[in-house]
């Protein structure tokens, strides 16, 4: 064939990874999973690419070429493999890491540093591609075997980490282990960008809940009544899951009180440190806006006074430190996909 079918594919099937990749970082709902799944399948989809043609790669590094596209394809078969090795050992082996993070951390980033080596890469190669080799019934037929042959064997090695009780039968969909301890109210003290405020006095700790409202209000630590008990799994992106009984006030509660307005459309949830989320109106009445965790007052490091539970999102979403909850009339899709402050 007159054109390389195999780099595309590759090129095509690393694309797919680092879109489902993100997705699946984000999603902490069962009912998204098929983001995680793709990302699975799409990375055994590499596999298959790479053995066909792990001969071809190292025959080219010898072509007369110019130095920049050879520097770029050793890069990219470099950090492909660094990817691939560390995302294969964490579902395989179990929880690991390395240089203060978790093994699932190294694979997110070195996926992340794919992205600039991959578009320079792609752009160079697809540069001179026709519009009938994307529409070829044989570059269509050969994508979709490859997809086929990386979902049966993703499905192979799954059933044989079950078989074989390897660490990697036990995670959860989104690739989270379970936390080591799971004594009530103990799991890891993380942030997202490793947030580390002065305590709150528990006598000058306020929460302000203000924007489309009829009613500003400032509420104390003691105005928190934990009347509400909700079981709820936080699931973390550096790769753990803890399942605990968390105590608190319905955000809903909360927005009863301050008399929200007709034309609200989203809530904020803001931290003393900065850091901020924003969630749909109907998705912040769903949630908990903690005091209490496993039975006892929260700490420090878990987010006193207060923190936000909300079921179904990973762990990042879960704003510590809540000291303001902000009522939008701008939808909830005006903030970054992940956390920049």
């Amino acid at each position: 064939m007159r054109f390389p079918w195999a780099n595309t594919f590759l090129l095509a099937f690393i694309l797919a990874e680092l879109v489902s990749g993100f997705f699946g970082l984000v999603s902490g709902s069962p009912d998204r999973a098929i983001f995680i799944q793709t990302h699975r399948a799409a990375g055994y989809g590499i596999l298959v690419v790479m053995i066909w043609k792990a001969a071809n790669i190292l025959v080219s590094l010898r072509w007369r070429r110019a130095v920049a596209p050879r520097a770029a394809s050793l890069a990219l078969l470099i950090a492909l493999a660094v990817t691939m090795a560390l995302g294969l050992t964490w579902s395989f082996a179990g929880p690991f890491g390395f240089v203060w993070f978790s093994g699932l951390s190294w694979h997110i980033y070195a996926g992340v540093a794919l992205v600039p080596i991959l578009v320079w890469h792609s752009l160079y190669h697809t540069r001179v591609f026709p519009i009938s080799f994307w529409v070829d019934r044989r570059s269509f037929l050969r994508l979709g075997g490859l997809a086929l042959m990386g979902l049966a064997l993703w499905q192979v090695a799954e059933l044989g980490t079950r078989l074989g009780r390897l660490g990697g039968a036990n995670r959860r969909f989104t690739g989270s282990y379970v936390a080591p301890t799971r004594a009530a109210g103990v799991f890891p003290v993380v942030s997202w960008l490793n947030d580390r405020p002065t305590p709150v006095d528990p006598d000058r700790g306020r929460l302000r809940i203000e924007g489309a409202v009829e009613r500003e209000m400032e509420l104390g630590i003691d105005d928190l009544a934990p009347n509400t008990e909700v079981t709820a799994t936080i699931d973390c992106t550096g790769g753990w899951y803890s399942e605990q009984v968390w105590r608190g006030m319905p955000v809903a509660d909360l927005l009863q009180m301050a008399e929200v307005s007709s034309r609200a459309a989203s809530v904020t949830f803001k931290s003393l440190t900065g850091y901020y989320r924003r969630f749909s109106l109907d998705e912040a009445r769903r949630y908990l806006l903690a005091t209490h965790v496993g039975g006892t007052m929260l700490s420090h490091g878990h987010g006193f006074p207060a923190r936000l539970v909300a079921p179904g999102k990973r762990g990042f979403e879960w704003v510590k430190w809540v000291e303001l909850i902000e009522v939008n009339e701008t939808p909830k899709w005006l903030q970054p996909p992940l956390p920049l402050q």
